[in-house]
């Protein structure tokens, strides 16, 4: 014979305290999905999806070879992040590369190395001139601070006609 006081955990009750036993399995179902997507948050930022990681980092490179680009797809304001343009020409020429587009609306440029031999205003961008090496490569490192939110449009072009064009998320 059964205890009468004996119940089933899963079944609601009145004694010794009123359950509902229905709505309990469903704050249990919520809280477990918002445990998943917690965690999936927190590995999707790990990855990088907020800032710097692999789902962030990016390569690019014209047809010819002669331009590529490294980048962070999405940035935080407030925060530093490198972008790397690589060059490719003659031996000891004078390179020369257009940076274009909504870019500088969002970002500030904080450093650049290595500085350029000289440089000039271009529509909404900047033109660098750089100097290549004897195996006719030359690179310029940028340090840019993003300081506003949402997608800006980034065109980088040489003289030669190579082009990429990419675009990064500022996050706020």
């Amino acid at each position: 014979m059964s205890d009468p006081y004996e119940q089933d955990d899963h079944r609601s009750r009145q004694f010794p305290v009123c359950e509902d036993m229905a709505f309990q399995h469903k704050v249990w179902r919520f809280e477990r999905v918002g445990w998943y997507v917690l965690v999936l948050l927190v590995i999707l930022t790990l990855l990088g999806l907020f800032s710097r990681g692999p789902l962030s980092s990016r390569e690019l490179h014209c047809s010819d070879g002669s331009l590529s680009v490294e980048y962070e797809a999405f940035h935080r304001n407030g925060s530093s992040n490198a972008v790397v343009i690589r060059l490719k020409g003659q031996p000891n020429a004078v390179l020369e590369v257009e940076l274009g587009g909504d870019w500088l609306e969002g970002f500030e440029v904080q450093a650049l190395q290595p500085p350029p031999l000289r440089s000039a205003g271009a529509g909404q961008g900047m033109t660098l001139w750089v100097q290549a090496d004897k195996q006719g490569q030359a690179s310029l490192h940028l340090s840019l601070l993003g300081e506003g939110f949402g997608t800006y449009h980034s065109r980088i072009a040489t003289a030669g006609g190579a082009v990429v064009s990419f675009n990064q998320f500022i996050l706020p």
